[in-house]
């Protein structure tokens, strides 16, 4: 039996618990072997927005996740450079880890724009797509009138829809509350929170 992995990109800017709480979701409902964290050298969706350095969002994933064998970090979209499409890591994956299931993971409210993703059709040949519920977001029905793929893409997509542990941060939050003196504790990982402090991230 071919092992399962996960592919959680995103900006991570920067990671916090909710994160976490996904990927460890991920795991136990999909049976995954591990979950590739990927922080995205540019994402699509913010093109035009100006974010903290790769380095420093590189290196709070690994501190975050150092201690868990589940997980671990991938430079890939880094390295790559440009817009950072999922389309172009799966292919690289697909290579590097030829004996895995890949499975990509997304939050719901990713699924509003799935059928405006670059190659969308090719991606599903290629992994599972799998999106967990974020905090206010456990209607079925809500989730069924977002997704605008083909039917035989959305029938996927709804199979493979998941409550997560609910978590109402974000981190546009986290950036939020630094940049005016709020606390984070308990939103982000020890380790994240130190870091931030100590190159003064976030401070507007």
């Amino acid at each position: 039996m071919s092992r399962r992995v996960g592919i959680f990109g995103g900006s991570f800017d920067p990671l916090h618990t909710g994160h976490l709480l996904i990927a460890q979701d991920a795991v136990e409902k999909l049976e995954l072997e591990e979950v590739i964290f990927i922080p995205a050298a540019i994402p699509p969706h913010k093109q035009h927005i100006e974010q903290t350095p790769a380095e420093h969002r590189l290196n709070m994933l690994k501190l975050a996740v150092e201690s868990d064998i589940r997980f671990s970090v991938s430079d890939t979209e880094i390295n790559r450079g440009g817009v950072s499409y999922s389309f172009d890591t799966v292919c690289e994956y697909v290579k590097m880890l030829p004996d895995a299931e890949l499975v990509l993971i997304v939050g719901s409210d990713t699924l509003v724009d799935l059928h405006n993703w670059y190659n969308i059709d090719e991606l599903f040949e290629l992994c599972e797509v799998a999106s967990f519920m974020r905090p206010g977001e456990n209607d079925p029905e809500s989730i069924r009138s977002k997704v605008l793929l083909a039917p035989r893409l959305k029938a996927r997509v709804l199979a493979n829809a998941f409550e997560s542990h609910m978590f109402g941060v974000s981190s546009s939050e986290i950036r939020m509350r630094v940049a005016e003196g709020l606390g984070i504790r308990y939103l982000v990982p020890a380790e994240v929170e130190m870091y931030i402090y100590e190159h003064g991230l976030y401070r507007g």
